[in-house]
């Protein structure tokens, strides 16, 4: 089941780089919660369902031009999927790039994932999901 959710999570990495919003929701539970970085609902909850994943990637159009996460490193603990790695950004607007480092988890539940939670560091990704280096 580990490599299966691995799997999934890197499908779920490559939509976003395409931009392909319906192919991820496919691997998205119903009830998703999507905790990124940014956003302006960060500081609220995050964003809730498939609505609220549409809402963030309109919002993140809107300030990148291009967005691409790349998963360096992969880990399962459980039913989590810890992602080590960055986002490589390019604003609209400025056009200035960064490739920031970043960490993720996502938490699985029958083949879907049911969490997904950026963190700034990998140690508080590791940390997040019970592991550390």
């Amino acid at each position: 089941m580990s490599e299966a959710n691995a799997q999934v999570a890197r499908q779920s990495f490559h939509a976003i780089c395409r931009r392909d919003i319906d192919g991820l929701l496919e691997l998205y539970h119903a009830e998703i919660e999507f905790l990124p970085l940014t956003g302006t609902r960060v500081e609220s909850g995050g964003y809730v369902g498939h609505a609220g994943v549409r809402d963030y990637f309109h919002e993140a159009n809107e300030v990148w031009e291009e967005m691409q996460p790349h998963a360096d490193d992969i880990r399962t603990v459980g039913d989590q999927v810890v992602i080590l790695g960055g986002c490589a950004v390019r604003g609209r607007g400025s056009g200035a790039r960064s490739d920031n480092p970043m960490a993720w988890v996502l938490t699985m539940r029958e083949g879907k994932v049911v969490r997904h939670r950026g963190f700034a560091t990998r140690e508080e990704a590791l940390e997040a999901a019970g592991l550390s280096e």
